[in-house]
């Protein structure tokens, strides 16, 4: 009987743990992100990840003034201006790919909630514009004027 005791507390303690995880994992939920792959020059290369909580990362990995993982803050107000504008642009509605037959060109894909785009070549202004707007505002965090 003991030992069932025993066993029956564990599991309880386990149970919350994993509650507990979960909560946490659904309160930082990826939100936007933005990554820029390598051309045949010295393009940077980087990946930006925003959760919906203000916590951000910045992962320069070739080309960039600041390299390995940054971390940064993000306000609400700020994640809204990027969301706002991705939503004015009507981004959910974009194509998944914007991509020619051209080579020696970097990849941007960037990801708002559920929908991701492939940005190759040939993507409209609105995007490039978006793209831009989510730089500027990790540039900014990151007291940087370029990457």
């Amino acid at each position: 009987m003991r030992s069932l005791s025993v066993l029956f507390i564990f599991l309880i303690i386990i149970s919350c743990n994993t509650a507990s995880e979960n909560t946490k994992e659904e309160h930082n939920q990826l939100t936007i992100s933005l990554e820029k792959t390598a051309c045949f020059g010295t393009c940077p290369v980087f990946k930006i990840k925003i959760f919906n909580n203000g916590d951000g990362i910045f992962e320069g990995k070739k080309f960039v003034k600041k390299t390995g993982l940054i971390e940064f803050k993000l306000s609400q107000k700020e994640i809204q201006k990027i969301l706002a504008k991705a939503k004015n642009i009507k981004f959910t509605k974009m194509l998944n790919e914007y991509s020619e037959r051209i080579t020696d060109l970097p990849t941007t894909y960037i990801q708002i909630k559920e929908k991701k785009i492939k940005d190759y070549y040939g993507a409209p202004k609105k995007l490039k514009d978006l793209e831009k707007l989510i730089e500027k505002t990790v540039l900014n965090k990151l007291n940087l004027d370029s990457f």
